[in-house]
């Protein structure tokens, strides 16, 4: 790699480098590893693109990964819906109490992430 190609991508080899170390520790943490991952320097050298060569793996470890992947996928997927909601006036809610008894109450006003409820009537 020519000098001046290594300099322009310096910061790209970095955080390749950050990545595929990234990938490996959170790979570990699942309880997987792909057994032949690194870093295509030979394409960086020719055309200044770095990628990262994921290789081959065994099936046993790709289907480990899809269900790695589908977990994070469903996990986010909650996450997104319990921001999203957005409460209206009228609606009915339950409000959890500290000693575990639940109130009906029902959402009297939303100004902002302000919500004014009322307590319904036992």
């Amino acid at each position: 790699m020519s000098s001046r190609l290594r300099n322009i991508t310096a910061d790209d080899r970095r955080e390749a480098a950050e990545a595929l170390g990234d990938l490996k520790a959170t790979l570990a943490a699942a309880g997987t590893a792909l057994p032949s991952t690194g870093i295509d320097w030979n394409c960086a050298s020719v055309t200044g693109v770095v990628l990262i060569d994921l290789g081959a793996a065994p099936t046993s470890v790709v289907l480990k990964l899809v269900d790695v992947i589908r977990d994070g996928v469903r996990a986010r997927r909650e996450q997104s819906e319990r921001k999203s909601w957005r409460p209206s006036s009228g609606l009915p809610v339950t409000l959890n109490t500290a000693g575990g008894v639940p109130l009906a109450a029902e959402v009297v006003a939303v100004t902002g992430r302000l919500v004014t409820v009322r307590l319904a009537a036992k």
